[in-house]
């Protein structure tokens, strides 16, 4: 343990860095996963109609998850049996109701349509089935996530003035309802490419986040190595020696004259001085008194 505790500030942040790593490549791939599958598509959803129960023919689904500001071109698509019966039908009405799950009404519009026979040709034989396709909504915008269609096909009043008095509806072999996507913008070229979009964000995502982790947890990462270290070393010596180098230059720079005003400075000072009475001859006689060298000199004579 003592062998790593010199380098433990720097392996610190960097098994971090190597642990955040596998997390953010989890989050780039889930970046791209969402952003594919929140990419506006077609849609294309069976009706089953209900034929008998005292109305004209409807059917009612729920359309898969839209988005919400994305324009749709709702229409259907029928496929008829090419009979006497639908041919004579005439004009009958189509209708079709968006609503919400908690009933609220989101769009509600009535179209009429029309069976015509199929050209006839003289080399193939005429068909058996016949297509119509009826545009109810052009660019339009659900406003909501979850979305509840219902058609009603036919006429609503029950006239009953075609051959042997058969009810005035409409044969369907089948029908379906379909949403296609009004691509505009930036949405209409992410719906164009999807997959490319998605592996975009994705690495978009995964650059950002790695230099938002190589900004943070890097700095905390300094090795140091000994060639640096006796380079750092002798830096402190040179600038502590310079900075000597600077207080005597600035010391020898003071001039005699601020030595001597600084002296006098201290001298000008009051400080108490003892000064003794003074003597009077009255007192006490002057004495003279002899130096030394008198002193061996009147030793030295006989």
């Amino acid at each position: 343990m003592n062998l790593f505790r010199p380098i433990a500030p720097q392996l610190i942040p960097l098994f971090v860095c190597l642990a955040l790593i596998p997390v953010i490549i989890l989050f780039s791939l889930f970046s791209g996963w969402y952003v594919w599958k929140n990419v506006a598509v077609g849609w294309e959803y069976p009706l089953y109609l209900q034929y008998g129960d005292g109305t004209s023919p409807y059917a009612e689904i729920s359309l898969p998850s839209l988005a919400a500001s994305q324009p749709y071109d709702i229409s259907m698509h029928l496929i008829i049996p090419a009979s006497e019966a639908n041919f004579a039908l005439g004009n009958f009405m189509t209708t079709l109701t968006l609503s919400t799950p908690s009933n609220r009404t989101l769009a509600s519009v009535r179209k009429p349509a029309i069976v015509l026979p199929p050209s006839k040709s003289r080399i193939w034989s005429s068909p058996k089935l016949v297509s119509l396709d009826i545009l109810f909504l052009e660019s339009h915008v659900p406003g909501a996530s979850r979305v509840i269609a219902r058609v009603e096909l036919g006429r609503r009043d029950g006239w009953k003035a075609l051959g042997n008095g058969e009810g005035r509806e409409l044969s369907v072999f089948s029908a379906f309802l379909r949403g296609t996507v009004k691509r505009r913008g930036i949405r209409g070229l992410v719906t164009r490419f999807p997959v490319t979009f998605a592996i975009a964000s994705s690495i978009t995502f995964l650059v950002i986040s790695l230099l938002v982790l190589a900004a943070c947890i890097l700095p905390a990462i300094q090795w140091r190595f000994s060639s640096d270290e006796d380079g750092s070393d002798e830096l402190t010596e040179e600038i502590a020696k310079e900075r000597i180098y600077r207080k005597r230059r600035q010391r020898r720079k003071l001039s005699p004259r601020d030595e001597n005003a600084s002296q006098s400075e201290h001298k000008t000072e009051d400080v108490p001085i003892d000064v003794p009475p003074a003597v009077t001859f009255s007192d006490q006689p002057l004495r003279r008194r002899r130096s030394r060298a008198s002193d061996v000199f009147y030793d030295s004579e006989p």
